[in-house]
């Protein structure tokens, strides 16, 4: 008897996991209440311009780096074209100055000085945590339930990285930008990110990942990525219905 698969909902979940199950040996047949796959992975153009709702970077986008593989299986690293973005964000504020976050850290360090030299302590300290975080590889070989002893020994010299991660866990972005002495990088730190309860961890990863170039923009946007997808499921045998 044919092993077999129903999976409910065609969005980068389903469609993956369609792959997969096709790649081995199960008869898969995906759900999607829509007319197109991607589910809230969408895009659409309007005038010229791609307005994407879903994504303004993706991880792994860089060779070597531990997510890419997944992206080669599923058969969208081979075709898609990626920009890796020269700033994260513009924010202006109610009289249109703006502030630049920038996906360089040694270009965001050296900005940040010249705006407030006197937070030197505060921004060494941000763009230091910036780049420890963009040389730390979270293991994605296989879910932690099933590590070996050979795995686990690989964890153990994660150690340091551990500690780092815990530390900065605890701290939220609100409490860390408010030791900034400069009112106005306070206040541009709290437009660009939020006052929110948000920890350091979060910052430090997602312009880590920026840093190093690990999370560029799929040329195209989502539905760009949905495509890849979907074309590598159906190429593999899978059904959309």
């Amino acid at each position: 008897m044919e092993k077999s698969i129903i999976i409910i909902g065609g969005g980068l979940s389903g469609l993956s996991a369609g792959c997969y199950g096709r790649m081995n040996g199960y008869k898969t047949s995906i759900f999607e209440m829509h007319d197109k796959a991607g589910g809230v992975c969408t895009a659409w153009k309007r005038q010229g311009y791609t307005i994407d709702g879903a994504m303004n970077w993706l991880l792994g986008t860089s060779p070597g780096s531990g997510f890419h593989k997944f992206w080669e299986e599923l058969g969208a690293a081979q075709r898609w074209k990626i920009y890796n973005h020269d700033q994260y964000l513009i924010n202006e504020d109610k009289t249109g100055k703006a502030f630049h976050v920038y996906c360089d850290a040694d270009r965001f360090e050296q900005y940040l000085l010249e705006l407030a030299p006197e937070d030197k302590d505060v921004i060494k300290e941000l763009t230091q945590g910036i780049r420890s975080f963009s040389r730390l590889e979270t293991p994605v070989d296989k879910p932690s339930d099933l590590y070996n002893w050979c795995d686990k020994i690989k964890t153990m010299k994660m150690l340091p990285s551990l500690m780092q991660m815990r530390k900065w866990s605890k701290i939220s972005m609100a409490d860390f930008f408010k030791r900034c002495k400069n009112p106005l990088l306070r206040e541009a730190f709290s437009l660009a990110f939020g006052d929110t309860p948000a920890p350091m961890m979060m910052l430090f990863w997602m312009l880590g990942f920026q840093h190093n170039k690990a999370a560029g923009y799929v040329v195209g946007g989502a539905l760009e990525l949905v495509r890849f997808l979907e074309e590598r499921y159906r190429a593999l045998g899978g059904e959309i219905i």
